[in-house]
């Protein structure tokens, strides 16, 4: 039987951020998770990584992290960025899925002699003018009416999710198994009345989505990224906030980042590793040697 991993409370001064470790040999793994989900939709890829030393962190509003005020994404690289620092990792492969994505390639822009090898995993970075038009978009949207806030937020239990998700896009584009991880840690303890809701609150994720639109500061870090980097990106339809599984990045960015080497998967949407655990874990073991 494999051991379980170990659950971790790192404090960074006001805010306290959830990490589970599975040890292991060999340079560390830290994986960050996309918006509105958890460290441990990570399972599956680390199933495929016997052995291996891995970190998979829940983001500030996410899983059992803290909620520290609104949402910024200026604030949430900061606090990754002193996790890395917190943790005294070195030689790290950086694997980021979505927004895990655009804050793998921020704490290596702050700590490039922490990092050997990024994965960026259809990071959230869009081209440099498409802000102002998010910019434009965020100021007449009100976070209660934003799609994802009117997510469900009231389940019986994880059986319940799962039997509800499972035949509906994009979720039935996910493996099973990762599905199945996601509503097994997705939910709080039930409340008296026997009803648990989303550890991501959709208003904090609802949020995570709005405040996209000024995280800009990501292509001032660009230049700066000088770790070997590849990058996974599937096909790049154009922004959408209705449609979460296009792809929302930036078609040039393996050219402006200095080292990268980009692997197009137009077959596949925005939730690469749900869809194909394996294939993210071969390009891990690559990076790894």
């Amino acid at each position: 039987m494999a051991t379980p991993p170990l659950e971790h409370r790192m404090s960074l001064g006001d805010v306290e951020l959830a990490c589970i470790e599975w040890p292991g040999d060999g340079d560390p793994i830290l994986m960050l998770h996309a918006s509105g989900f958890h460290s441990r939709c990570w399972n599956q890829v680390v199933k495929h990584l016997p052995g291996r030393h891995v970190y998979a962190v829940d983001l500030p509003f996410h899983g059992k992290s803290d909620s520290p005020g609104e949402v910024n994404w200026n604030a949430i690289a900061h606090y990754i960025a002193a996790l890395v620092e917190r943790l005294g990792l070195q030689r790290i492969i950086g694997v980021g899925h979505s927004i895990g994505g655009y804050m793998i390639a921020r704490a290596a822009a702050a700590h490039p002699e922490r990092f050997r090898h990024l994965l960026l995993i259809d990071p959230v970075i869009v081209a440099p003018e498409d802000y102002d038009v998010a910019r434009a978009n965020a100021a007449g949207i009100n976070v209660a009416d934003h799609p994802v806030a009117r997510r469900k937020n009231r389940w019986r239990d994880a059986d319940e999710m799962f039997a509800r998700f499972h035949d509906r896009p994009p979720f039935n584009t996910w493996e099973p198994e990762v599905l199945r991880d996601y509503c097994d840690y997705a939910l709080k303890p039930a409340n008296e009345e026997g009803y648990r809701q989303l550890a991501c609150d959709p208003i904090n994720e609802a949020s995570v989505y709005i405040s996209q639109a000024m995280s800009d500061a990501v292509h001032e870090d660009i230049p700066r990224i000088v770790t070997p980097t590849t990058l996974l990106r599937a096909k790049y339809t154009g922004l959408s906030i209705n449609d979460l599984s296009s792809s929302p990045t930036w078609p040039g960015l393996a050219q402006a980042i200095p080292d990268c080497r980009e692997h197009y998967y137009p077959e596949l949407n925005h939730f690469i590793p749900m869809q194909d655990p394996a294939l993210v874990a071969r390009h891990i073991r690559e990076t790894l040697g």
